[in-house]
């Protein structure tokens, strides 16, 4: 009869029992059968950690035997004294882990008892001694105001005190600046506090010796050759259409069509002057309206770029305004990473009359239009980006009598050379720097290169201001060869979107965006070590300026957030605002800290960074300045064998014009409240991130502040079908 006495058995598999041996003949059968020889064991070494690795292993070895019934010899599973290739890969990794825990502190217990296991940590699940801790950049732990302002400016005392000069004059403010401050010298117009009077003063004197003292202003006159063009004559550069945009304008619910033709305005006021009531009001009702001080105009095509001119504390503003100009249809094409043929081109500067008289002083005086002061005409090719030299700059006695200097104007044409111009106007009644003298400019190649624009027209015998953003397209034997860049540095593996610097408080700081999906910020001093990349982009996005009032950079997200990045911890982001649509433009306030926002949808978004950077905790605020809407006209429907495009215009007159529709333009909406966490329902279909697609002349695609302190306020904002609006949205 079988004997059924049951017998208890482990539940685990049988494995054998790992031995080691360090006799390289053992495994061969050259020793007796007979033999007592045992394996060669494992030479001990005094002060090793390693052994307490092997003690380990042999006391779970001493504790599996004495556990299971039937002891197992000491083998490999092969037969033979040498563990298996994956015993070893196992046993390598049970080493591995075993050492981990070791440099980490902790002790390799004996397993005493069955109760007892060697417990493996992963890595980072432990608490670690802060003195052993790895920073990237500046630790934070902003746990307390005065910590909080620690990792943000740091700890030299004069950065500490411009923090609190600034957050007690504008963290107040909600979405809009004032425009004088209040009783307790909150809000109002003001230069930015890092920047001191008598750095501003050197500035505005002693560094343009080189262009009144040295021979500048002089050179550039020589160089810069300017001629005045009849109305005929320029029909080559400036294509004029005689086509009207309509758009609908006015009090929501109570709007009227307004009809503008290129060049053309028209005041705001006039188009809230409607005095029919509105079907959503009864007839006892009385729809008001407030007065706003502000002007449309068309610009004739969809607006590439536009910019206030700084230093002109007068009572004429100039703003220069490029647009989207397509080559003739015989030129060549080319990809953006190669200079296009050179073509007749032009780009228009718009004067805008500010108020005189006491109680209104910067406010827009609605008695007098703009006007369009000049068109400055070129054959280089598209302008693809212009910025007006920021620094400060004071009337000099060499002026002439007569004229008006309005700035050097430094821009990218399509040509692939970037230019300056010395802008002036001729009084007929009654002009992207890093330094004062610098010019940086982003190359398709990933390169930046820098120049010395004093050095460059000084000392260079050339007779053009033509600086090549390629080396291959100048002759190094020319006797024109344009002047080499002082600086010309390698950033990104690829085409550098835009550039800003952190003047003028950090002037040597720059940040670069490019289609590889970085902001770097780089220390031009020594660019090879000093410089941080930003959280990764998926999309390609080019709108970025530096916001002085809180040291950091306005940048958005990917398709919902905008982000600021501050100068301390660049690798961080804090939210400040959500949008709907793709962000083509950011406009920061020079004189106070609030910031425009435009975007693929049609909506310019005001708010005010500052509340959320140097306060956690505050609610951050928004508010939609004005939201642009396009259509396209309706076609007749055509039959079969018509050629054509719907639409759009093909003629070599017309080829500046943008299609035909119309727009609709609404504005009054109230500040809202934004909750700054993402959403559940993220904007995503099967895993991957979608974006709405709006029609293009919908799109609002520049946006910018007057950098002048008595005209602050005022805000320019550029569309995609050519429509300008300027206001004055100071409170």
């Amino acid at each position: 009869m079988p004997d059924l006495t049951s017998t208890r058995k482990s539940a685990r598999g049988r494995v054998p029992n790992k031995k080691y041996s360090n006799d390289a003949f053992e495994i061969l059968d050259i020793l007796e059968s007979d033999s007592d020889v045992a394996a060669e064991p494992v030479p001990n070494f005094d002060n090793s950690d390693v052994d307490k690795d092997f003690e380990s292993d042999k006391a779970a070895e001493e504790h599996d035997e004495d556990k299971e019934s039937g002891g197992t010899s000491d083998v490999g599973s092969d037969g033979t004294g040498i563990a298996t290739p994956v015993e070893a890969f196992e046993d390598a990794l049970s080493y591995a882990s075993d050492v981990d825990l070791l440099e980490r502190g902790e002790d390799l217990k004996p397993l005493g008892s069955s109760s007892q296991t060697l417990k493996r940590v992963r890595a980072g699940s432990r608490k670690v001694p802060e003195e052993d801790w790895h920073f990237r950049g500046i630790h934070w732990n902003g746990k307390t105001k005065e910590a909080h302002v620690k990792y943000l400016v740091g700890t030299n005392p004069q950065d500490m005190a411009d923090y609190v000069r600034a957050r007690d004059k504008w963290v107040q403010l909600a979405t809009l600046p004032t425009r004088v401050p209040d009783q307790y010298g909150t809000g109002g117009m003001a230069l930015p506090v890092a920047s001191s009077e008598s750095s501003r003063s050197t500035q505005a004197s002693a560094d343009w010796d080189w262009y009144y003292c040295q021979g500048g202003k002089r050179k550039m006159e020589e160089r810069q050759r300017v001629c005045s063009l009849s109305l005929n004559d320029s029909s080559r550069y400036v294509l004029w259409s005689q086509r009207q945009h309509s758009f609908l304008m006015g009090p929501y619910g109570n709007q009227t069509v307004h009809s503008l033709a290129s060049l053309e305005t028209l005041s705001i006021p006039d188009a809230w002057s409607s005095t029919s009531v509105p079907r959503a009001h009864s007839n006892k009702e009385k729809v008001t309206t407030t007065e706003r001080n502000g002007w449309m105009l068309n610009a004739g095509a969809k607006v590439s770029c536009l910019d206030w001119a700084p230093n002109h504390p007068s009572h004429i503003q100039y703003l220069a305004i490029s647009i989207s100009q397509s080559p003739p249809p015989d030129t060549k094409q080319h990809t953006p990473f190669e200079p296009s043929e050179s073509y007749s081109t032009s780009f228009q500067l718009w004067a805008f009359q500010a108020a005189n008289t006491p109680g209104s002083k910067g406010m827009m005086d609605m008695t007098r239009a703009p006007e369009l002061a000049q068109i400055v005409c070129t054959d280089w090719g598209a302008l693809r980006q212009f910025r007006w030299c920021p620094a400060p700059r004071e009337a000099h006695d060499s002026d002439e009598q007569g004229r008006t200097h309005v700035g050097l104007l430094a821009g990218v044409w399509s040509d692939a050379y970037v230019r300056v111009l010395d802008i002036q106007l001729e009084n007929v009644r009654s002009s992207p720097s890093i330094y004062t003298t610098e010019l940086a400019v982003g190359c398709a190649n990933g390169f930046v290169a820098i120049w010395d624009i004093a050095e460059s027209i000084l000392s260079t015998p050339t007779t053009s201001m033509d600086i090549p953003m390629s080396q291959s397209t100048a002759s190094p034997s020319s006797s024109n060869t344009p002047p080499r860049p002082r600086f010309y540095h390698y950033m990104h593996h690829s085409y550098i979107l835009s550039l800003v610097s952190t003047y003028p408080s950090h002037p040597h700081y720059l940040v670069s965006a490019s289609v590889d999906g970085y902001l770097r910020l780089t220390d031009v001093r020594n660019p090879a070590v000093d410089f941080v990349l930003s959280p990764r982009s998926r999309m390609l996005n080019s709108a970025i300026d530096f916001h002085p009032h809180t040291l950091s950079f306005m940048h958005s997200e990917d398709n919902e957030f905008l982000h600021v990045l501050p100068l301390r911890r660049f690798f961080t982001v804090i939210f400040v605002g959500k949008v709907e649509g793709t962000v083509l433009s950011l406009a920061v306030g020079k004189v106070h800290p609030c910031v425009l926002v435009a975007s693929a949808d049609g909506t310019v978004l005001a708010t005010n960074p500052m509340r959320k950077v140097m306060g956690p905790k505050q609610k951050q605020y928004q508010q939609i300045w004005f939201r642009h809407e396009w259509a396209p006209k309706p076609q007749p429907l055509r039959s079969e064998g018509d050629e054509g495009t719907q639409g759009v215009s093909t003629s070599d007159e017309d080829r500046h014009v943008t299609r035909e529709g119309m727009s609709r333009i609404t504005e009054g909406y109230k500040v809202e409240t934004v909750e700054l966490q993402k959403s559940s329902k993220a904007k995503s279909k099967s895993g991957t991130a979608i974006a709405t697609i709006y029609e293009e002349e919908s799109a609002v695609t520049q946006v910018a502040w007057n950098p002048n302190l008595h005209c602050g306020g005022w805000a320019a904002a550029g569309t995609g079908c050519g429509l300008v609006r300027v206001e004055d949205l100071a409170i």
